[in-house]
């Protein structure tokens, strides 16, 4: 309640972009706890991958409500972002949960959060854009997801970096290397193989 209270001020009538600080301030003003004050400010953070992640308990914990409540609403009534389309910025609102969940090494089960299976791949699409923009190799990401049923972030991005790293290795050169050569003698052959 008390997070979105100055939405309805002047002040960030005529300047959205104070939405949260105001909220702060106002905070503060009233004399609520300083902690309290800050979840305000902090709660649409991060707002962009250059912008500071939520550290504090209570900030972590209204962030996180925040953002999965946009996504899980607009799911629930059929508003989900198509191609470049995306007015009730969902892929921001995923890529901020995936920050804060990760930067904080929250151990978190998202599907408990995700009641529709399209939310959750939705989710692992902007996870995997996010690894493949840090240089991990698409393959290494998808052979992790292919695995399935992993919803802790923090469990699954230590598995893409232990498999990055172990390609990278001789033995790892040498397994795909293998693998390459089974799977197009398997396709002469007529048989379907899966990805590596």
């Amino acid at each position: 309640h008390l997070c979105k209270a100055d939405l309805v001020t002047g002040m960030v009538g005529e300047f959205p972009e104070l939405q949260g600080i105001m909220g702060r301030y106002y905070a503060l003003e009233e004399k609520l706890p300083a902690p309290i004050a800050d979840s305000i400010g902090d709660h649409y953070a991060p707002a962009g991958p250059n912008d500071r992640c939520p550290s504090a308990p209570l900030s972590i914990v209204v962030a996180l409500a925040d953002k999965l409540d946009t996504l899980t609403s607009f799911w629930a009534i059929g508003e989900k972002p198509t191609g470049s389309r995306d007015p009730f910025a969902l892929r921001r609102a995923a890529l901020g949960i995936i920050r804060i969940v990760v930067e904080n090494r929250l151990r978190l089960p998202l599907k408990s959060f995700f009641q529709a299976d399209d939310l959750m791949a939705f989710f692992a699409d902007r996870l995997k854009v996010q690894m493949r923009e840090k240089g991990v190799r698409h393959d290494v990401v998808d052979a992790v997801f292919a695995l399935g049923g992993e919803d802790d972030l923090v469990r699954l991005l230590a598995r893409v970096r232990a498999l990055q790293s172990f390609v990278t290795t001789e033995d790892g050169t040498n397994l795909l290397a293998g693998y390459k050569r089974a799977a197009n003698i398997l396709k002469k052959e007529g048989y379907e193989t899966p990805s590596p």
